[in-house]
This record gives structure tokens, sequence and C-alpha cells, in this order.
């Protein structure tokens, strides 16, 4: 009886723990693939939470709601020129994303009209779009209410807007490229949000508009060839660093008389008109001196590097006397009462100075035993090393050594000159033969019974004449 209960209850707590996986979705995975001609939104109404949607390459014309959470939409060859979509209705948005942890990568999407997105993500947290290609969409990508999302390494263009963030916090906005739009980028009323690292080129009118955006960090982008490069309209405290903001037809910079507390430093700046900065309270240009490698590779981070096309930018014709890469004067903002106390100027690199090795000596040849003075002519050496036999031994460090060669043979003198820079090396040959005959000869005359050998024979030689 007992263990009929026992067995009953096991079965019960088996049934309980089976209904809270299916309900989790734990275990129920699945890759669905997307075959040409079937229905990417077919596909995410079956999907549970955790699946991974794999579209094979192909033209696929739809628009896709998702409200499935936690699901990736992927293309299979993760190349966004052979799996495109086309939006079936143009007035609707190709995707409409309403949910949490969703990932789109891979695709070619186009052709939402009338204020409409490539991409609309409403109420989304943590989602990911990635590697895609928006191209004719009103709108590239529309963040409304949504944080904490990534858009990472796109391409969108020839919108009227490329990354729309309204109302929407904390989300990142990296190495994308927004290019041939009315706007690059535009962030109304939002918080919060990075945006690093893209490329903000050919747009229009501006490259990125803030308006009523706040705390917003922009770094590392290239902001070049637009209307206008980066406006502030009321926008405060914003970090705007390390960016570089070039040939941009009205302005560089703006910010208007609302926007306050923000940080503009270490910029590279070269346009006609570099900045208009109305004056807002507490917006700063510059900080104190301080060590690190700064945007034109000077030593110093300080304020920003001002040029402009003609070449006639302060940071260009500032003199910097010490040599610190930071103008030795001031620069005010045009029209304006802000001042970058601290303009960074390109420090000239100077190249290592190596060492020139020369050497003059007076003989180059001649018989043995031959004795040859060298003389160092190197240029910036701190040392010397002679070689005077080829046989990669250190004969001597003198500056003008003399060395005997006393057996024949032909001899390369190696003249090796260092500094802390580095070696160079020059070299000559030097030929030592045998002693020449007359040599020979003086030496035999003058040997002890010479004279007596020699009279000898000459007196032998008049015999055998006179026999003959």
């Amino acid at each position: 009886m007992n263990g009929g209960i026992g067995i009953s209850k096991l079965i019960t707590l088996l049934l309980v723990f089976l209904v809270l996986i299916l309900s989790s979705g734990i275990g129920t995975a699945a890759e669905i693939f997307v075959q040409p001609g079937e229905s990417i939104q077919a596909a995410v109404n079956s999907a549970v939470s955790g699946d991974v949607i794999i579209v094979k390459p192909g033209t696929y014309t739809e628009n896709i709601k998702v409200t499935v959470r936690n699901l990736v939409i992927k293309s299979e060859s993760e190349n966004p020129a052979n799996t495109i979509i086309i939006a079936k209705d143009p007035d609707v948005d190709v995707f409409r994303v309403e949910s949490n942890k969703v990932s789109i990568s891979g695709f070619k999407i186009m052709e939402s009209k009338n204020d409409h997105a490539g991409i609309y993500m409403y109420q989304c947290k943590n989602c990911t779009v990635e590697n895609n290609r928006l191209l004719n969409n009103t709108i590239g990508v529309y963040l409304k209410n949504s944080e904490y999302n990534l858009i990472r390494g796109n391409l969108i263009g020839k919108g009227e807007k490329g990354i729309d963030i309204e109302q929407s916090s904390y989300n990142t906005i990296s190495e994308n490229r927004a290019s041939k739009n009315r706007y690059g980028f535009y962030l109304p009323n939002s918080e919060g949000n990075v945006l690093s690292n893209n490329i903000l080129s050919e747009n229009k009118d501006y490259g990125i508009l803030l308006s009523t955006a706040t705390s917003s960090t922009l770094t590392g982008n290239e902001v070049s060839n637009n209307g206008r490069g980066i406006h502030l309209g009321n926008s405060d405290k914003n970090k705007i660093s390390d960016n570089t903001i070039v040939l941009n037809k009205v302005y560089g910079l703006f910010i208007c008389p609302k926007s306050d507390r923000n940080h503009v430093l270490n910029n590279y700046f070269k346009n006609t008109v570099n900045v208009e900065a109305n004056n807002g309270t507490g917006n700063i240009y510059n900080i104190e001196k301080t060590a690190g490698k700064n945007i034109v590779n000077g030593p110093y981070l300080a304020g920003n590097y001002w040029a402009t096309p003609a070449g006639l930018g302060p940071s260009e014709i500032t003199p910097d006397n010490d040599g610190d890469g930071i103008a030795d004067k001031a620069y005010r903002l045009e029209n304006s009462d802000y001042v970058d106390r601290k303009p960074l100027v390109a420090v000239k690199i100077q190249e290592p100075i190596l060492p020139v090795a020369n050497f003059s000596e007076n003989v180059t040849g001649g018989s043995a035993p031959l004795s040859v003075m060298f003389t160092d002519l190197s240029e910036n050496e701190i040392e010397r090393n002679w070689d005077f036999e080829s046989d990669g031994i250190i004969d001597s460090s003198e500056e003008s050594p003399i060395h005997t060669y006393t057996t024949p043979g032909v001899y390369t003198v190696n003249l090796t000159a260092s500094n802390e820079n580095g070696s160079t090396y020059s070299n000559i040959i030097i030929s030592v033969t045998e002693e020449n005959a007359d040599k020979k000869q003086n030496s035999i005359m003058n040997t002890p019974g010479f004279e007596v050998i020699y009279g000898a024979f000459g007196l032998l030689a008049v015999f055998i004449y006179r026999r003959n």
C-alpha cells in the first residue's frame, strides 16, 4: 500500500517536472532552416525561445514580425549580398521586433518606405542587429523605447535616417557605416547611448544629430563629407572625444545655446568652419595636460586638434616651442566666448640617428711585412671595433690603430661603428704579397761569406772557358 502511494507520488513529480521543462523551453531549442520560396515569418511563428532560424541564400519578399524572445534569425552564408529581404508591403517595417534578446544578422534588407524601417525595435532589451546591409529604407534601424541593445557592423544607406534612436537609452552603436542618408544617426530624447568607431560620410544634412539627448558618448567616429558634422541641440552632459571630424560643408560641430556641460576633447577637426560653439553653460574643450597618446600621436592629452583645408588652423600655425605637442597659445573658438586653452599640435617625430661608419688608410697593399695605419672617420658613433684580418675577431677599438701584416694574403678590413640606435660598418681590401726580388737579392749579397762563394764561382767559370 505504502509502496503504491510512493510510486504515485513519484509519477506526479515527474509529470510536474516535465511540464516545467516544456513551459520554460529548456531542451526544446532547435535550428529551423528556411529555403527560398518558404516564409521567414512562418519559421518565426513556429519558433520558441532559444531557437535559431537559419535562412538559406536567396531573395525573400515579406514583412516579418517577431514577438518570440531569445530568438536568433541569421543568414546561413553570413553574407548580406546573397540573402536579401525586400518589403512586401513598403508601408510596413521589414522587421518589426517586439521582444527581448532577439538577434538579426547577415541580411540585405530593403524598400521599407513612408517613415517605416528596415528593422524597427519597439520596447526591446538586449537585442543585437549585426552585419546587415540596410538600403533604400526610410529608416535603416529604428529603436523606440528600447534599452541595452547592440547595433554593430551594419552598412546603412540611401534613406532618410540611417539609425534613429528615439526615447531609447544605454544602447551601443558601434562599427557601422551610414552613408548617403539625410541624417546618419539621429538621437532624439535619448540618454546614455554609446556611439563608437562608426563611419558617417556623405549624409546630406547631418552626420550625427543629438536633440534633447543627454549623457551620451561619441568616441572614435569618423564624421566626414557630410552637410554638417555633429550637431547638439538642447543636449547636455555628452562626451565627444577621439573623433575625426573633417571636410563637412557647413561646420564640423554645432553646440546650441541650450546645450550645457558637454565635453569636447581630443578630436581632430579639419573643416572650413570647425565649430559653432554658442554660449551654453559649462562646456569644456580642454583638460590639464595629462600623459597619454593623443589623436595626432603626441605624448599628452589636453585639448583638440584644429586644422582647416587651407592649412591655416590654429593647430597648424601656432608655435610649440617646447615641443610637447601643445600649442603655445590658446584658441578662442569662432564667434564664441569658449576657449581651447591647450590646442594640440602635431609633434615632429625625430628619426633615430644612426652612426655612419667610415675610415681611411695610408696604404692598401704591399709586400710583407706590411704596416698599415687606419684612421676612424665615422660620424655619430660612441663605439668602434676593428677587424683587420677578416676572421671575425675584434683586433682594436682605438681611433687610429696600426696593424702589421706578416703573412701574404688578401685581407678584408672591417670597421663597425655603433651607438644606442644601431650599428653600421665599412670595409676595404688590403693585399699583402711576398718580399720582392731586389729585397731578396740584397739580402743574399749581404749574407756573410757571399763574396768568397761568388769569387769561387768566377774562377771556376774562367777555368771552364780556357779548357774549351
